[in-house]
């Protein structure tokens, strides 16, 4: 097998762009520039950082065009086409007019750039790492501009693109975690967008064609809806003149309507799917968080206390440590465009199943009432603060973190001024923050495992979700 020398140089470059870097040296050996911002002519966000290290230069595109925006196709029968945004980005770099997916493959590949996508719920992305020479850098912009500009989504691609993800709905639904996602996300947000699935489904899929993806791409993938964030060893003159580059690949369009604010349930669902596995998969939880919401240090801190810190975690210690009724079991914050999930995840035995579910309720019950303690807020407080560093220690998260900045409207000096904020954090705060926002009597639980009883009927629990 023939390998480049540019090939390698990259891989060896990647490697030394993300080892670790302690808090002390992190600035001194990324060499990390001020973040600054501006728009293009024809509208598109630019978010930029220089970071001279390494001879490299990232590039992050991310377009509003999740799965939220699913919900805006339709079927001559009026079914949602769910697993559109997935399809539409997940092709982009399958062909054009001029090029075949083996071509570009293989001039990414000769320039050694690496290049990727992904669609997820709130968004869309494209990526692209090149060296910071001028014969990589400038190819490297040739190329992402002509796959901008004239992506062709070729029907044998599409075809064989949706084959693949009828077979990943199949490993879904042979997956009691996966399985229990789904439901959870159908049940908690069945009258909003965020409850369409990504990868759409069996019968959704089948009616997904070419002109679809064609129309999905002209309305969303669009200068005036996209953040590009620029991370590496170029001047701000060389960003600038790169951003107009990209933008102009792509119309100028206009920005997509905000998604409708999560409305909660009124009383709590619980949806019981059985499953032949050896354990129970039960997910709880309900919308609260979005990002850039002023209660979001103090939820993030009482979380990492109550269930987002591994082993030193509340929920770890009563549910796992004490009592052995589960092997790992945590709470996550999942904050988006509006009201994110506050999830809590376990597995557990058949027979302890009811108990852990109890349990659980139990604890965050008394969180809510009595707060965390001075100690574990200052653990936690340390923790979090002494482990944010590693969040930045490469170029890739660096440009990772930009732009998430820009996609959800934060400050320019979110990462500046983290730190600060989760120190300010009070037990008041924590305990305020807690009573407010979340409610255990309007939790969605999601319970899959064997020979569960079905007490409630999945579809009739989701329809009921909302009433």
């Amino acid at each position: 097998m023939k390998i480049s020398l540019t090939s390698v140089l990259v891989s060896v470059l990647f490697m030394l762009s993300t080892v670790t870097v302690s808090a002390g040296d992190q600035q001194e050996t990324l060499k990390v520039g001020k973040i600054t911002q501006w728009f293009t002519k024809n509208g598109m966000k630019v978010l930029y950082q220089q970071a001279e290290s390494l001879p490299m230069i990232d590039f992050r595109l991310i377009f509003d065009a999740g799965a939220a925006r699913d919900s805006k196709f339709k079927s001559k029968e009026g079914m949602v086409l769910a697993g559109l945004a997935k399809l539409t980005n997940g092709l982009i770099f399958e062909g054009t007019k001029e090029l075949s997916a083996n071509q570009i493959a293989d001039q990414f590949a000769n320039l050694g750039i690496e290049y990727g996508n992904g669609s997820y719920r709130d968004m869309a992305i494209v990526n692209l790492r090149t060296l910071s020479y001028d014969q990589q850098r400038e190819g490297a912009i040739e190329l992402l501009t002509h796959v901008l500009s004239n992506a062709s989504f070729p029907d044998e691609a599409l075809q064989r693109e949706i084959a693949r993800m009828i077979v990943s709905l199949d490993y879904e639904d042979q997956t009691p975690s996966k399985k229990a996602s789904r439901f959870f996300y159908e049940s908690l947000y069945k009258n909003h967008p965020y409850g369409t699935p990504p990868g759409g489904s069996r019968e959704s899929l089948k009616l997904i064609q070419q002109k679809d993806l064609m129309a999905y791409y002209k309305q969303f993938y669009v200068a005036r809806n996209v953040v590009l964030a620029v991370v590496g060893d170029l001047t701000e003159a060389q960003a600038r003149d790169y951003a107009e580059k990209i933008s102009n690949a792509m119309p100028e369009g206009e920005k997509v309507a905000r998604l409708p604010t999560v409305e909660q349930n009124q009383h709590e669902v619980i949806v019981r799917e059985n499953h032949p596995s050896t354990q129970t998969t039960v997910l709880m939880g309900q919308p609260v968080l979005k990002r850039g919401d002023k209660d979001f240090y103090a939820l993030y801190v009482g979380n990492h206390i109550l269930g987002g810190s591994g082993f030193s975690a509340r929920l770890m210690k009563e549910v796992r440590v004490k009592r052995g009724l589960t092997y790992s079991i945590g709470s996550y914050l999942v904050p988006m465009h509006v009201q994110g999930p506050y999830q809590f995840s376990f597995t557990t035995k058949k027979s302890s199943t009811e108990e852990a579910i109890q349990l659980v309720e139990e604890n965050l019950n008394q969180f809510i009432e009595n707060g965390p303690t001075e100690d574990e807020l200052n653990n936690a407080k340390l923790n979090i603060t002494g482990s944010f560093p590693l969040r930045q220690a490469s170029n890739k998260d660096i440009v990772e973190n930009l732009a998430v900045i820009g996609f959800y409207e934060l400050p320019l000096d979110y990462l500046e001024q983290y730190n600060a904020h989760i120190e300010a954090v009070t037990l008041e705060q924590v305990k305020s923050a807690f009573e407010r926002r979340v409610h255990p009597k309007k939790m969605t639980t999601i319970i899959v495992g064997p020979e569960v009883e079905v007490a409630v009927d999945k579809e009739q629990a989701i329809e009921q979700s909302k009433s």
